[in-house]
């Protein structure tokens, strides 16, 4: 099974969703399990930024290897189910891959999770804690097989 979180620019929420929802899956002896994610408009091999490097590290998770993907067919292709962080980057998934359409969703189920970019560690941290309890729901029915369909 392949998650794919995506956001604009893959370098503040989609990675910090990838990043946790990885390290609570290895914690539950779920590794086979893969989590990636990538931006709309991503420049490929950026850094993580350095406040949501900061909020995953309060988590005890490094942040340090990862890199940005830009958002690509074969990448979605790929993919099994798709969390977005805004209805925007659903619409944009769907309208450009429409065969992709039943396995694309927000993250917060309708609700977008706010972009943090520019903001303090604490902005960073108030965004990863609006995505957290989904990312935890996330895990538990992966953990229960039961993450078929939304």
């Amino acid at each position: 099974m392949t998650v794919l979180f995506v956001c604009t620019g893959n370098t503040c929420r989609s990675p910090m969703a990838e990043l946790f929802l990885r390290a609570e899956l290895a914690k539950r002896g779920m590794t086979h399990i893969n989590v990636r994610s990538a931006g709309l408009g991503a420049y490929a091999n950026d850094t993580i930024s350095i406040n949501a490097a900061a909020v995953m590290a309060e988590y005890g998770i490094d942040a340090s290897t990862f890199r940005s993907t830009r958002l690509t067919t074969e990448l979605v292709s790929c993919c099994d189910f798709i969390f977005t962080m805004t209805d925007h980057h659903r619409r944009a998934i769907v309208q450009s891959l429409p065969d992709h359409a039943e396995k694309t969703a927000t993250l917060l189920a309708g609700k977008d999770v706010p972009d943090p970019f520019g903001g303090s560690v604490a902005e960073y941290k108030q965004v990863f804690e609006t995505m957290r309890p989904a990312l935890l729901e996330l895990a538990n029915k992966i953990e229960t097989n039961s993450l078929t369909t939304y």
